[in-house]
């Protein structure tokens, strides 16, 4: 069997090239995500906007977020 120096020259250039290629986009894509979330996802609302989904006791029993979800289905909302 014959090798080819040149050849796996080539090949371990062409694998090199790949990896710091797909380094260099995991890094840039990370950038972007970084800038694009939101600083404080879970922070209280400001002004007149209020938390979608919160426990609240109605009747003096809890409404658990499985019952709410039942329910959502249930009334087709």
């Amino acid at each position: 069997m014959i090798i080819s120096i040149r050849k796996m020259v080539s090949f371990i250039r062409f694998a090199a090239l790949f990896a710091v290629l797909t380094l260099f986009f995991y890094y840039v894509l990370s950038l972007a995500n970084q800038w694009i979330s939101p600083t404080e996802p879970y922070r209280e609302p400001a002004g007149h906007a209020v938390k979608a989904f919160q426990f609240e006791k109605s009747m003096d029993t809890w409404v658990t977020p499985r019952d709410r979800l039942r329910l959502y289905y249930w009334y087709g909302e």
